[in-house]
C-alpha cells in the first residue's frame, strides 16, 4: 500500500518524460524502445496503485476516451504468432468505442500485444495493444496524447482537501446501523500555479516537453 504518494508521482512523471522524449528522438534503438515499454507499464502500475490507495480523486479513472479498434478475424492468436497482426485483425475498418481510463490502464498492465505506432512523419503517435482477455475480440489503438494526459494529470496534482465517510452496510435486528470500510468520497485535486494540462500536452507533442519547475510548488484549486 502507498502511504506517501510524492515519490510515486515523481516516478510517474519520469514515465511521462521518457515517452514524450522518445517521440522526438533522432536515433531509435532497441534499448530506447525497451525504456518506453517499461515507462508505459510502470506508469500504468503506479496509476492503479495510487487509485487503490485513494491518493487520487475517486472518479479519475472513470474518465472516458474514444478509442479506435480493429476487430479480430477469428484466428487463433498466441505467443508464437502475435506479431502477425495483419493476420489476426481487420485493419480496413476502424471502429470507435468509448472506454474509461481504468480500462486503458488495466489493458496496459495485462498487455498481451503491445506495438508502437508512428505517424506520417515517422514519429511515435500511439500504441496498438490488447490484453489476454481482449486479444480474441480486438486490437486497440491508444493515442500518445491520451496516455501522456493520464500520466501528467495524475503526477502533477496533489490532494489538498479530502472527505472520507464510513460505509453504512445495513441495520441489525435492533435497528442499529452496521458500518463497513471508510472510503474517500470527495476531494480537491490541486495543481501548480499556471499549470494547464492541455497546453502542457500540446507543447510536449510538438517538442517543447513539459518540465517540472524547481523548488516548491504553489498549488491552486
Amino acid at each position: 500500500m502507498i502511504h506517501e504518494s510524492y515519490n510515486w508521482k515523481k516516478e510517474l512523471y519520469n514515465s511521462f518524460l521518457t515517452i514524450a522524449k522518445f517521440r522526438h528522438s533522432k536515433r531509435i534503438t532497441e534499448q530506447s524502445q525497451v525504456k518506453v515499454e517499461k515507462a508505459l507499464l510502470i506508469g500504468a502500475y503506479i496509476t492503479r496503485k495510487l487509485d487503490d490507495a485513494q491518493k487520487i480523486p475517486q472518479d479519475f479513472l472513470t474518465k472516458k476516451e474514444q478509442l479506435g479498434f480493429y476487430e479480430s478475424k477469428g484466428t487463433i492468436i498466441d505467443l508464437m504468432n502475435r506479431h502477425k497482426i495483419d493476420t489476426h485483425y481487420s485493419f480496413d475498418k476502424v471502429i470507435k468505442s468509448e472506454k474509461d481510463w481504468r480500462f486503458i490502464i488495466n489493458q496496459i498492465i495485462h498487455s498481451f500485444s503491445l506495438f508502437f505506432s508512428n505517424d506520417s512523419s515517422d514519429k511515435l503517435d500511439g500504441f496498438l495493444f490488447n490484453s489476454d482477455m481482449t486479444k480474441k475480440q480486438a486490437l486497440f489503438f491508444l493515442p500518445l496524447e491520451t496516455i501522456l494526459t493520464i500520466f501528467l494529470t495524475i503526477s502533477e496534482g496533489e490532494i489538498t482537501c479530502s472527505h472520507f465517510q464510513r460505509q453504512v452496510l445495513c441495520n441489525d435486528s435492533h435497528g442499529k446501523q452496521k458500518f463497513g470500510e471508510i472510503k474517500l468520497t470527495k476531494t480537491v485535486y490541486s495543481y501548480p500555479d499556471n499549470f494547464d494540462i492541455k497546453i502542457a500536452i500540446a507543447n510536449s507533442l510538438k517538442g517543447e516537453i513539459y518540465r517540472r519547475e524547481n523548488g516548491n510548488f504553489k498549488f491552486n484549486s
